[in-house]
């Protein structure tokens, strides 16, 4: 995306930190490329059979992530020009997530047919129509190659809901806070009522875009309280120094514990309330720590090149970790993990290149400059 225009928006946040403000007048939002690449990694780590590495956790770190990039460029294109075009809101979502899951999605499905590999045909269509998540979340999931696809899934729902609901209230920052705000009420009163009183599957409460729109909610809220300077004060006190950023990663910490002990059950009740809540507020602190110590690094050059290419880890991992961990079966463990990070990148790194740059290159010239910043491959 280009750089920003020098233009101010209609909504200052002169009540903001000034750590937190100036990194969000920045060109490109800092961070939140690092925070991908961690989050993407999560997962990579889990399904190599780190047992200890919160997994989940990534995937909600992807969608507060997503949530609050696409609402900080739906906002800032409100104030530049008035309103958004969903068209090109459409089109620029099209271009960003499709071209590389296609080629991922037919990759595949040559592969096993060549290999003479069973396919779930149920499924890959289902994931072929971005509705694998609810697929699985009623049928259950087979554990293939399109398996992790349900996360797109709830992802590409969102972009089909969220537009409209942005444009009918986008006019009163605080309305549209008050109505995300009891989305997120209300969502979590649903899904503890699914839980706790129904009995409803845990494939569901996971998979399910009704149970898990309130994490994509939360970052949409976060946008619009951090671009209108909401919440000042809470702002100021959770990024008033680096060592604040350690106790939300310590919380974040305690509550993965609490879950690998009391399970689901943790999970489907406090668990998807509170770790999305603590990513949300994670953003903002690395956001404005990104240059303190001890969170410089998530700023790193390559770290940030992690972050780009995220998109093709988070496909190619579900195909890659496994043939590589077999083909150093005779090494040790730690050697394993290395061989199939290594993989994973590199195949990413084709995606990333010969995929996924050239449909980013189409959906940049879509992209109507926004004032402030504009966050990177949103």
């Amino acid at each position: 995306m280009g750089a920003a225009s020098a233009i101010m928006p209609r909504h200052p946040v002169p009540l903001l930190p000034e750590n937190l403000e100036s990194g969000l007048r920045s060109s490109h939002l800092p961070a939140l490329d690092g925070l991908r690449a961690v989050a993407v990694f999560l997962v990579v780590f889990y399904h190599f059979g780190i047992r200890a590495a919160p997994g989940g956790l990534g995937v909600i770190i992807f969608f507060v992530l997503s949530g609050f990039l696409i609402t900080w460029l739906l906002l800032a294109e409100d104030e530049r020009f008035g309103t958004v075009s969903v068209r090109k809101f459409c089109a620029r979502r099209f271009l960003r997530i499709c071209p590389v899951f296609y080629f991922y999605w037919l990759l595949l499905t040559v592969l096993l047919l060549l290999l003479h590999k069973k396919i779930v045909w149920e499924q890959a269509i289902a994931s072929a129509l971005f509705a694998s998540n609810y697929y699985q979340a009623i049928l259950g999931d087979p554990n293939t190659g399109f398996s992790h696809t349900w996360a797109l899934s709830v992802v590409a729902q969102f972009y089909l809901l969220w537009p409209a609901i942005f444009l009918a209230l986008r006019k009163d920052r605080i309305r549209l806070a008050k109505a995300l705000a009891g989305i997120i009420l209300a969502v979590w009163a649903y899904r503890g009522l699914l839980h706790s009183v129904l009995g409803v599957a845990q494939g569901y409460v996971f998979e399910a875009f009704d149970t898990r729109a309130d994490h994509l909610a939360i970052g949409c809220l976060l946008a619009v309280m951090l671009r209108s300077g909401l919440l000042s004060g809470f702002w100021r006190t959770v990024c008033s120094g680096p060592a604040m950023g350690l106790v939300t990663a310590f919380l974040l910490a305690s509550s993965t514990l609490a879950e690998n002990l009391g399970g689901v059950a943790y999970r489907d009740t406090v668990g998807f309330v509170v770790n999305p809540v603590l990513s949300a507020i994670m953003i903002a602190q690395l956001i404005a720590f990104r240059r303190s110590t001890p969170w410089s690094w998530i700023d790193w050059k390559w770290m940030r090149y992690l972050g780009r290419i995220s998109y093709s880890i988070y496909l190619y991992q579900q195909i890659v970790i496994e043939p590589s961990t077999r083909a150093l079966l005779a090494y040790p463990r730690a050697v394993q993990l290395a061989g199939c990070v290594a993989s994973v990148i590199a195949a990413a790194s084709i995606s990333h290149f010969l995929v996924e740059n050239p449909s980013l290159r189409i959906k940049n010239r879509l992209q109507r400059t926004p004032s402030w910043s504009t966050p990177r491959a949103a």
